[in-house]
């Protein structure tokens, strides 16, 4: 009879983990061998049977090596695979294994990797495609031989397109794919959120440069410069059109199955990854169109005050079609996100992530104003003080610079902190949850700490740097006006922010929710005492019996 079955319970699980991660482990590792030994076997033999050097093998001793080594890794990797293949099947007859955790891990990333180089590939495969369509010589694409290289390519989109296929198709027979829980659910929606945004990134960066050669053409019949070579144009475009394809058939899937699990069981909409995805490409979105934004307003400026950067009109082409792309791109993922949160609302855990995002990018458009405001102070001063009034290059790079940033960083500041301010304010319990998040002390706290640190050693630097001038070593305005323009604007913000934490510390005093927590965590403690204080009288108690 078993005398404590809670013992044998815990080995029991502690050796299922430890078998789990072995078997898995050493499929993972084979499968990645195979793979890539596959690969390589591949493209030595696509060459040797379409390349210059015909079937003459023996000739090369390079040729040799290669396919020894990628012979023997599959001799040996391919029966390995197999027989521990064997063995994690003859133990999904138990729900328990099939709805693990570490057999989600090892598949998903195994399908992640199956599915980035078949995109890989197959861009490959679109783009020099293209490229020849468009009149590219093959020199320009180191195409030695194009029967070779397509057959070589088209070969891995197939094994590695169907080996993620094959291991998906596992993880759908396992009964609970859009139902997992725990961290088998995490790790799922975890593979869904970087496919998803791998994808989306691919078809945002190509569809920006495919957009980005008829731009250039216009631009440079604009400014009759003549620029790019037609091979060269030629390439971009085949670039972005390859990338734009891949990347959107790997979003479309990936979108079109986790709409598919939303539609069946409607709390998928609020999970944390679900609603961090749609964050995420909106800040990916947003960051694509702010920065070429500023960089095309900085290059204005400098233009405006008579002093260009010296690059060409064409170049602008590419922080015009990312600004573009960016800017419909975040429109769109924005508005899902809007929909999806009126529509399913938010759990706990989504709306940390929305917090999330507002305080990230309220603390990307502080940095961005700081350094604005920064480099407009400092040409004031050393205007008012040193150099008068006239521009010269430098000067008109740092006003351009200062000017751009500004412009950009302002209102992303504004708007996203007046958002979650409006938020905090009052006596309801969404402030109330809002003032006690941790996204938004660690806001909060953070700036002040930042705010301080630039305080301390600026300031001290400018005192330091008077206290030498008045002993007679003056060594110029020019260090004391960098380092007062830097301690000025972060005592501004450490200021405002210290006064945002004073008045969430006020309003927090007298939350009944506080007190009403307080209470709460009182009473789980007392009654856990209670609980250990039973358990320790009932061992004494079983002592007291084995002694006498």
């Amino acid at each position: 009879m078993n005398a404590n079955p809670a013992i044998d319970t815990g080995q029991t699980n502690r050796l299922a983990l430890i078998r789990r991660l072995y078997l898995y482990a050493v499929i993972v590792a084979s499968l990645w061998v195979m793979l890539a030994s596959f690969d390589d076997l591949t493209r030595v033999l696509t060459d040797v049977a379409f390349g210059a050097k015909g079937l003459g093998v023996g000739g090369s001793s390079f040729l040799r090596d290669a396919i020894a080594r990628n012979v023997g890794a599959l001799l040996v990797a391919t029966p390995l695979f197999l027989v521990h293949w064997h063995l994690v099947r003859r133990t999904l007859t138990l729900d328990a294994e099939r709805v693990s955790a570490i057999r989600k891990l090892a598949l998903y990333f195994l399908v992640y990797f199956a599915t980035a180089t078949a995109g890989i590939y197959l861009y490959q495969w679109l783009y020099q495609a293209s490229a020849l369509l468009l009149g590219v010589e093959r020199t320009a694409l180191n195409l030695t031989s194009v029967p070779g290289h397509w057959l070589y390519r088209f070969v891995m989109v197939i094994v590695s397109g169907g080996l993620a296929w094959f291991l998906l198709q596992q993880l759908r027979a396992d009964g609970d794919a859009g139902r997992e829980t725990g961290w088998a659910g995490t790790i799922r929606r975890l593979f869904q959120t970087v496919a998803g945004l791998s994808g989306f990134s691919a078809a945002l960066f190509g569809g920006a440069t495919l957009l980005q050669t008829p731009l250039r053409l216009g631009l440079e019949q604009l400014s009759a410069e003549q620029l790019t070579v037609g091979s060269l144009l030629g390439q971009l475009a085949a670039s972005g059109l390859a990338a734009l394809l891949v990347g959107l058939l790997v979003w479309r899937i990936n979108w079109r199955v986790w709409d598919g699990l939303i539609a069946a069981r409607s709390a998928e909409a609020a999970t944390a990854l679900r609603r961090f995805y749609l964050y995420a490409a909106t800040l990916i979105s947003a960051g694509v169109a702010v920065t070429p934004g500023a960089m095309l307003l900085s290059d204005i400026l400098r233009r405006l005050f008579g002093y260009p950067s010296g690059a060409p009109l064409a170049d602008l082409s590419a922080p015009i079609s990312l600004i573009v792309l960016g800017v419909i791109a975040w429109r769109w993922h924005w508005g899902q996100v809007q929909a999806e949160a009126a529509r399913y609302g938010d759990s706990p855990e989504s709306a940390n992530i929305r917090r999330l995002y507002f305080y990230l990018v309220a603390a990307i458009g502080l940095v961005l104003l700081w350094i604005g405001l920064v480099d407009l102070l400092r040409l004031l001063l050393d205007s008012l003080f040193e150099g008068g009034w006239a521009l010269d290059e430098f000067r008109a790079n740092q006003a351009a610079n200062g000017l751009s940033l500004l412009a950009v960083g302002a209102p992303v500041w504004v708007i996203h902190w007046r958002k979650v301010q409006g938020a905090a304010e009052g006596e309801g319990v969404t402030a109330q949850a809002e003032r006690r998040s941790g996204p938004r002390r660690a806001y909060l706290y953070g700036v002040a700490l930042v705010g301080a640190l630039l305080i301390l050693f600026d300031l001290g630097s400018v005192i330091y740097r008077l206290i030498l001038g008045l002993l007679g070593e003056w060594s110029g305005g020019a260090p004391i006006f960098d380092a007062l323009a830097r301690s000025g604007m972060g005592g501004v913000f450490w200021a405002l922010h210290l006064l945002a934490i004073r008045t969430d510390n006020r309003l927090t005093v007298g939350d009944p929710a506080s007190v009403v927590e307080v209470a709460q965590e009182r009473a789980a403690l007392e009654q856990r005492i209670a609980a250990l204080e039973s358990a320790l009288a009932e061992a004494r108690s079983t002592l007291a019996e084995l002694d006498g």
